[in-house]
């Protein structure tokens, strides 16, 4: 008994030593460089087109402090790297640091324009050729270079990073101005032969007259359209909200309308959203359908008070709305050609047999096909009081 008991502590004591050794492959954060936002952009100089790779790294030389404090919190800096290939721009870039360039914490990968047009299909295969890509990094479009936006501050973060994952995570998708969308749900929609996609729009933010803030910071709003691998237009305002409410999944919106009723201008704030996509065949022509059940309530009014006896007038003035809403994103997606409702995709996968005759021409049916858009939108409160000031 005692030999056996001796044999289990030697074992322990043995597996103890090995653990105090340490990761045989470790590095000191020290010898780190953390890259936050990683940026693509295609550029010319003196005539030749250049690949550009700009990030923005952590400032480990920041020491960490209290909030207040004179050098509290974390700082970045912005390098950038050129070369007439992927990999010469990527080491022009690293050869720079004194330290291991580390991508694990990137946050996000941002496309500039030209890039988005011409070499999209190119840069998602080196990036997820790459060891160390994250396949879960949220991925944006931007007009123009999108190592200009690497250039803004952040407003209320402590760093541009930051800000970004904060808006990418909450504020986009709660306002409905937009939707996440990762490196991996990116590259699977672009391999696909029965749909389009998009990718969210960060723009740059110029500071207003009066507000206390930064001189620029960044924005996101709207869609790229991607179309056979390449930007072809963007989606903005109500094109955007209509493409939201539609394919969005939102799990806790928070999102305003601007409604109007003989005369009654009132805002209807949508709390809940189920949209539902479609196809079928009639006669052999592909149908399509959107369907969306919205509830809501209506805080804001023009006039004093609204209440329930309003209710179903306002009801069908909000069911009007949205689809209007939604029939200016359909008119976009089909002024570019672009299937981004995935509507082809849901005959794909459920009427296969049929799939295989109008696989050749699946734009065209697109373009053609009748679509229907129907929406169920319910006021489930008038705010929280059932009175109003009598002026």
């Amino acid at each position: 008994m005692k030999k056996k008991v001796h044999g289990v502590l030697l074992s322990v004591f043995c597996a103890s030593v090995l653990l105090m050794s340490g990761c045989w492959d470790s590095k000191e954060v020290e010898d780190l460089a953390v890259s936050t936002l990683v940026a693509w952009d295609r550029v010319t100089v003196d005539g030749k087109d250049l690949w550009q790779i700009s990030t923005r790294i952590l400032d480990l030389r920041v020491q960490q402090g209290n909030v207040g404090e004179k050098g509290a919190g974390a700082e970045e800096i912005l390098l950038k790297g050129r070369g007439a290939t992927i990999q010469e721009a990527f080491n022009n870039l690293v050869k720079r640091l004194p330290a291991t360039d580390f991508l694990e914490h990137n946050v996000a990968i941002l496309v500039g324009e030209r890039v988005a047009r011409e070499e999209l299909a190119n840069i998602m295969s080196a990036d997820l050729r790459l060891p160390f890509s994250r396949i879960s990094v949220d991925m944006f479009v931007c007009e123009g270079e999108a190592y200009q936006i690497l250039q803004t501050q952040p407003q209320v973060s402590s760093t541009l990073s930051k800000e970004v994952r904060k808006i990418a995570d909450t504020t986009m998708e709660e306002s409905g101005a937009a939707f996440n969308v990762t490196a991996l749900d990116f590259s699977k929609q672009l391999i696909r032969k029965d749909r389009d996609t998009v990718l969210p729009h960060i723009k740059i933010y110029s500071r207003q007259e009066g507000e206390e803030t930064v001189e620029y910071s960044v924005e996101v709003e709207g869609f790229g359209l991607i179309r056979d691998s390449k930007l072809v237009g963007w989606l903005e305002d109500e094109e955007a909200l209509g493409y939201v409410l539609s394919v969005g999944n939102l799990t806790n919106p928070e999102i305003p309308l601007a409604v109007t009723e003989k005369g009654v201008l009132f805002s209807y704030y949508m709390t809940n959203v189920k949209g539902r996509i479609s196809s079928r065949l009639v006669e052999g022509k592909p149908k399509f359908s959107i369907q969306l059940k919205i509830d809501g309530v209506v805080h804001e009014a023009s006039i004093p008070m609204l209440n329930e006896k309003e209710q179903p007038g306002l009801e069908k003035a909000i069911e009007k709305k949205i689809m209007d809403v939604v029939w200016q994103t359909v008119a976009k997606a089909r002024e570019y050609d672009a299937d981004i409702f995935g509507f082809n995709e849901y005959l794909h996968r459920y009427h296969l047999k049929e799939w295989e005759t109008i696989a050749p021409e699946w734009r065209k049916h697109f373009r053609d096909a009748e679509i229907e858009v129907e929406v169920d939108a319910e006021i489930k409160a008038f705010g929280t009081s059932n009175t109003g000031f009598d002026f």
